[in-house]
């Protein structure tokens, strides 16, 4: 053989062996590759089900009731929210502290309500939130939008009402019994504190809430034209939490009311209806019952008022001295 030919099939076993060798560092870097893939899918899921475990980190068990990051955290936001705290500042790990103690207190004072087989539905806390809904003359819509502004969801705000809720019916329970205030105590505090009982300006009005699928413009004609009393209306078409009521808030402090809510009522006669008023939560439609103007209270009618101002204090205390002694025979065991 010649040495070209010699030459010729070195370059063909070379071109050969070049082919072969990129065949194999393309299956190697496919392997590398697939490699560092499932290297990332698996510290991936390390990494979530890190950040789960570290969400649902123990940070407190009281008599073996467990208490988590998640929750802490869930209650510190909810609480810097209310306060317009900034995320940053320097006071979150001490109000974090603060929650942390409330939830711990939170779960002493259920586990005694079990105890005494003393509860709260869910139903009675949602009736609760309609109730403190109502005497800020807002609709449960703009309350809710308000909420949601400070960073709280309805299931929030409804579990802190059901837990005060458990916290007053166990109060009432071991606390109430054991305070008193005096009929002359009561007379006195009238006396001496007339000014305080002057009475303040309210408002007693109606109102439905239609959704957009209604026949708004219909049910409107109806009610104006007076075919459909407002009443009626309410209880069939409002969306609002009082419809079954007719639609009617009555003894709303007139200063607490909304600008835009007062303007609207003092534009209004006794009895007459509002144009209909769209918003994000549909339509709304009014009617002004009455404006009752201030006047001062008798003792008679003070006497509920002075009660609970005289009786805060000491059930306060009482209910301190309360806690302290379930505190003191628990086992807590903060981890934080």
């Amino acid at each position: 053989m010649s040495t070209l030919a010699l030459h010729n099939s070195g370059k063909g076993f070379t071109r050969k062996l070049s082919t072969f060798e990129q065949l194999r560092r393309f299956i190697l870097a496919m392997y590398y590759r697939l490699a560092a893939m499932l290297l990332v899918f698996f510290f991936s899921s390390l990494s979530t089900q890190a950040a789960e475990v570290t969400l649902n980190r123990i940070v407190a068990v009281v008599n073996g009731e467990m208490i988590t990051l998640h929750e802490l955290r869930m209650h510190t936001a909810s609480e810097m929210a209310h306060r317009g705290m900034d995320p940053n500042a320097p006071q979150v790990e001490e109000l974090q502290r603060e929650v942390l103690d409330s939830l711990i207190n939170d779960s002493l004072i259920r586990q005694e309500a079990r105890r005494y087989n003393v509860s709260i539905s869910h139903a009675e806390a949602r009736e609760e939130v309609n109730n403190i809904v109502a005497r800020t003359g807002r609709t449960l819509a703009h309350f809710e939008a308000e909420m949601k502004a400070h960073g709280i969801t309805m299931e929030m705000y409804t579990e802190r009402v059901q837990n005060n809720l458990l916290r007053m019916r166990m109060s009432n329970f071991m606390v109430d019994r054991k305070v008193f205030v005096t009929s002359e105590e009561i007379s006195n505090f009238y006396a001496e504190n007339r000014e305080m009982f002057q009475g303040e300006r309210t408002a007693d009005f109606s109102v439905i809430v239609l959704p957009e699928r209604a026949d708004v413009q219909g049910i409107y004609r109806q009610i104006t034209a007076g075919t459909l009393s407002f009443e009626d209306a309410a209880r069939r078409y409002s969306v609002e939490h009082n419809a079954q009521d007719g639609g009617l808030i009555r003894g709303v402090p007139y200063a607490r009311l909304p600008p835009e809510m007062q303007n609207l009522l003092s534009s209004l006669s006794n009895g007459e209806i509002s144009r209909l008023l769209r918003t994000t939560g549909g339509f709304y439609v009014f009617r002004r019952d009455a404006i009752n103007e201030a006047r001062p209270l008798t003792l008679q009618e003070a006497r509920p008022h002075i009660e609970e101002i005289l009786l805060a204090p000491l059930r306060e205390e009482r209910a301190r001295e309360y806690l302290q002694q379930l505190r003191s025979k628990a086992v807590i065991d903060i981890r934080l």
